[in-house]
């Protein structure tokens, strides 16, 4: 009895973090790009070599190729010098490897140092393709990475872009990353322990978490004089189904602070990258919107090319919604695979001069739907500035993109009429705009 009243308890506990959370914007905050992706994982192993205290990740996936391994290797050997180790990532079954070694299981209560990998498995009250999306590399509190890259050697070649941040902001991602934690370890109690008559296998569970009075994981941070204006946003999509059982329908409905926050941003003129062009109905009508207000839109994303570097099911069904988009005003510039970054999978909006969004939100119907997300909200000329050379000198590089008029967008949908039916069809479409 006193173990089912300590379980309730503990499950109480977590449960009331499933409110939706909004951040407050700080300032003082150091904020450096990471642009080259081999520079972006050598940097993070010699930040698992100076880790002092903690190292915390959420990543979608984590596969067996060799950036994972040297990473692995990495928080293994900091592991062993005391630095505790928390990695959250979605099951897929295609990607079902011990990748931390034999031994080294999610339950080891003989290891001084906690070291915890714990994967969300989508199903029961979750869609079959939910997912915790989200890229989070946390080092301290001390500083805080974010963007779009997933812990893989696919991440080598793609184009994409992550953040670091320094200051008060990081104690908002940690925050998210703690809320993430409880949750799924939550959900590994009721899962794995309910046949464990005694406390053992809820009390390793219990000695992964951290608390939010904790120093160590949250300090006071340093406000830099010269820093920028930023805050996190999220869209913690898992635990609104979890805690709403919601329907397709519902779930496109949700609350996303990152969209939402989005869809309120007055501008002139908006530069983005996008995976491939599946908006959501909120997204969709931001953009018309705008464009009908003469605002001005461009936007790089994949082309046939490009997309078949993952899978180009994604692209095939997007080719109606990118026609139409093209109609409407948007100027379309997709990827050329002809070159070292073979694809684009950046998430990033840049909006005038000096106010941009990175993150892992695809700004498609499956991140709104079923994928936890986070990103990262910055006003500084100086952010904006970098990324919009970048962008200008893609967009004006006919050997990395070449703009997509509606007569080329037509042929591909003539050659594709028959695969962008069966794509598009009731079930297979709605697994679809759910992976993308």
């Amino acid at each position: 009895m006193r173990k089912i009243l300590g379980t309730i308890l503990f499950m109480l506990c977590l449960s009331v973090q499933t409110q939706a959370k909004v951040y407050e914007h700080t300032q003082g905050n150091r904020l450096t790009l990471l642009e080259d992706p081999a520079a972006a994982v050598d940097y993070k192993v010699e930040l698992i070599k100076k880790a002092k205290h903690h190292i915390n990740i959420i990543t979608f996936f984590w596969d067996d190729t060799s950036v994972p391994k040297r990473l692995a290797e990495e928080l293994n050997k900091a592991n062993a010098r005391g630095v505790e180790i928390r990695v959250l990532s979605t099951f897929i079954s295609t990607i079902g490897v011990d990748f931390f070694g034999q031994g080294r299981k999610e339950l080891d209560p003989t290891t001084d140092a906690v070291f915890a990998y714990l994967q969300l498995t989508p199903g029961t009250q979750f869609s079959l393709t939910h997912s915790l999306h989200e890229k989070i590399f946390l080092v301290d509190s001390e500083l805080a990475i974010l963007g779009g890259r997933n812990i893989s050697d696919s991440s080598l070649s793609g184009k994409d872009m992550e953040v670091e941040l320094r200051g008060p902001v990081v104690n908002q991602v940690q925050d998210h990353f703690k809320r993430m934690f409880d949750f799924v370890a939550g959900q590994k109690i009721k899962t794995n322990c309910a046949s464990d008559e005694t406390t053992r296998c809820e009390d390793s569970y219990k000695r992964m978490i951290f608390s939010e009075n904790d120093k160590y994981f949250f300090p006071v941070q340093p406000v830099y004089a010269d820093g920028d204006e930023a805050r996190i946003l999220s869209h913690e999509a898992v635990l609104h189904q979890y805690e709403k059982g919601m329907n397709r329908k519902e779930r496109l409905l949700q609350q996303d602070d990152i969209l939402d926050t989005v869809t309120k941003i007055d501008f002139k003129k908006m530069r983005a990258y996008n995976y491939f062009m599946i908006p959501t109905e909120r997204y969709r009508e931001f953009l018309e919107k705008n464009l009908k207000e003469g605002d001005s839109i461009e936007i790089i994303t994949n082309s046939l090319e490009s997309a078949k570097f993952s899978n180009n099911a994604g692209y095939i069904y997007s080719l109606p919604d990118a026609r139409q988009l093209v109609l409407d005003g948007i100027e379309l510039y997709q990827w050329q695979r002809n070159q070292k970054l073979n694809y684009v999978h950046e998430k990033v909006l840049i909006f005038d001069e000096d106010h941009v969004i990175i993150g892992s939100h695809n700004f498609g119907t499956g991140s709104t739907s079923v994928s936890n997300e986070i990103a990262v909200e910055i006003k500084s000329k100086r952010i904006a500035s970098r990324l919009i050379d970048v962008f200008e000198g893609e967009k004006e590089n006919s050997a990395i993109t070449k703009k997509a008029d509606v007569e080329l967008l037509d042929k591909e949908i003539d050659q594709h009429e028959r695969l962008i039916e069966i794509y598009r069809s009731k079930i297979l479409g709605s697994v679809l705009r759910e992976i993308y």
